[in-house]
C-alpha cells in the first residue's frame, strides 16, 4: 500500500507520526530513514521527519556514520541512564567519540587507545599522565608518531568518559566508580 492510499501503515503514520516511527525502530538495533520507511510504506522524508521529531524530544538518539564515500543516519533507543551498567555507559561514550582518521578502522583503533587509558585509570584509581602514557603507548600507538602526539589526542577524550576526573597542571588523574 502506498501513502497515497489512505489507509494501512500511512493513515497511522499520517494521524500519529512519531508513534508509528517509533514503533518501528527496534529496542536495540539502529535503524535508517529508508528502513522506517519501508515497514511503514511511507516516504522516506515522511520518516525522517517522525524519527527527527523523535530524536527532538529525546526520545530517540540520532547518529551519523560515516566511510569514506557516504555518510547514513541512523536512530536508536538511548538506553537509560539508571539501568545502564558502568561498562554499558563506558562503550556508549567511546563509541560518540570524535577521534581524528581518515578511515573508520583508524578511528577504531584510537578508540581502542582511549578505551586501555581508561581500563588503566581504572585499575589504578590514581594515575599521573605519565604514568598513563608509559603504561598504555608502547602498545596502543594508535598510529601516532610520539608520545606527546598520542597523549593530545587521548587526554580530552579520556577525561569525557564516566568516573573520570582530569589531571590539570601537574595533578593525578584519578577514576571514582562512584562518579
Amino acid at each position: 500500500m502506498s501513502e497515497h492510499d489512505g489507509g494501512g501503515a500511512s493513515g497511522v503514520l499520517s494521524r500519529r507520526p512519531t508513534a508509528a516511527a517509533l514503533a518501528a525502530v527496534p529496542s536495540n538495533d539502529p535503524v535508517s530513514a529508508s528502513e522506517v520507511a519501508a515497514e511503514l510504506d511511507v516516504a522516506q522524508d515522511v520518516a525522517q521527519d517522525a524519527l527527527r521529531a523523535l530524536a527532538a524530544d529525546g526520545t530517540l538518539a540520532h547518529r551519523q556514520v560515516r566511510c569514506r564515500s557516504c555518510a547514513v543516519d541512523v536512530w536508536y533507543r538511548p538506553r537509560e541512564a539508571s539501568t545502564a551498567s558502568l561498562e554499558e555507559r563506558v562503550d556508549d561514550a567511546i563509541a560518540e567519540l570524535a577521534v581524528p582518521g581518515a578511515s573508520e578502522l583508524m578511528q577504531d583503533w584510537r578508540r581502542n587507545a582511549v578505551r586501555e587509558a581508561f581500563e588503566y585509570l581504572q585499575d589504578a584509581a590514581v594515575a599521573e599522565a605519565s604514568t598513563n602514557v608509559d603504561a598504555i603507548y608502547p602498545t596502543h600507538e594508535a598510529g601516532f608518531d610520539t608520545e606527546d602526539a598520542w597523549w593530545g589526542m587521548v587526554a580530552p577524550r579520556l577525561a569525557r568518559l564516566p568516573g573520570v576526573t582530569a589531571g590539570g597542571d601537574g595533578d593525578a588523574w584519578r577514576y571514582d566508580a562512584d562518579a
